[in-house]
């Protein structure tokens, strides 16, 4: 992995947990986990609410799709608990996640399936605690966050005209979208470059007017700077899913990444991240983050009593 002086290819904190190249902000750009009141679905004259929209404008479409999904995450005061499963650098960590506002605790809780034993729950335990006490990090990792939501953002609104989009397929209320470079865009920066390198598939839910999945793959070597400053090789692929977890709420669920490369000074880019998110609960809005290190250690016990 590169140093945090390589500028490109970006890695950056982003809020599933790891660094992933600039390739992973179109990622989370279109998986912002939202909760908040349904806005009003798309519809046409002589259409009823939540049907497919009989029309080959699907960029439009999706363009009012990631409005809402940037509406949604603005108003998103929802906090939860849950199961992380993550698989990197050919090692699984199951952790207990646990949310207040500003922010997120993980606590480890097994590795490869193996639970930790006392030594090591007294070390995480004692990472923790650390962690509460230090309003300084806190501050910081809440900061990071913002920036990296802002940054998102600003990625997400760019989709709609960054590719072609038409119509693959359709049930009931979902639609699969395929979705290839549009060659008239002009990319702003090396992040928005990856766009013209990239294909894939998007669907939506028309009725929630959500992101239900989007998965894709690199069909061309991505080149920054004219290869100098590194690259990401052709067949680099990604997958993520989201579901509702609640009335109204969505989250992510699954994040596959698998890419590799070379950045600056011929550092190896070699990124395999798989994430499964599961087991939510809703967490109690006014929780402060001394009791959301207790909560974490709860969701520990209950992970260790079930296996």
């Amino acid at each position: 992995m590169p140093s945090r002086r390589t500028k490109l290819p970006q890695f950056r904190r982003v809020s599933h947990g790891g660094r992933l190249p600039g390739i992973a902000f179109f990622v989370c750009a279109v998986v912002l986990s939202t909760c908040a009141d349904r806005l009003p679905v798309y519809a046409r004259d002589g259409q009823s609410a939540g049907q497919a929209p009989d029309t080959e404008n699907w960029g439009q479409v999706v363009r009012e799709t990631m409005n809402h999904e940037i509406a949604a995450e603005a108003k998103d005061q929802s906090l939860w608990c849950y199961r992380k499963l993550q698989e990197k650098d050919g090692k699984q960590e199951t952790y207990a996640v646990c949310q207040a506002k500003g922010a997120e605790l993980d606590r480890l809780v097994a590795v490869n399936g193996k639970e930790l034993d006392e030594k090591q729950r007294e070390a995480e335990n004692q990472r923790i605690e650390n962690l509460v006490k230090n309003k300084r990090e806190l501050a910081r990792q809440a900061r990071r966050q913002r920036e990296d939501a802002k940054h998102a953002e600003d990625l997400m609104k760019l989709i709609s005209n960054a590719f072609l989009i038409r119509l693959e397929s359709r049930n009931n209320d979902q639609v699969i979208l395929k979705f290839t470079p549009n060659p008239q865009f002009r990319p702003s920066g090396h992040e928005t470059e990856v766009y013209h390198h990239m294909e894939g598939t998007l669907t939506l839910d028309v009725q929630q007017k959500r992101l239900a999945e989007i998965g894709g793959r690199l069909v061309s070597t991505v080149k920054f700077g004219g290869g100098l400053l590194g690259h990401l090789d052709k067949g680099g692929t990604f997958l993520v899913k989201q579901e509702a977890v609640a009335p109204g709420c969505w989250q992510m669920t699954t994040l596959d990444v698998r890419m590799n490369g070379k950045a600056l000074f011929f550092k190896t880019i070699a990124v395999r991240q798989k994430e499964i998110n599961s087991q939510f609960r809703p967490v109690p809005a006014p929780t402060t983050i001394e009791q959301l290190a207790e909560m974490t250690k709860e969701k520990s016990t209950q992970a260790q009593a079930r296996n």
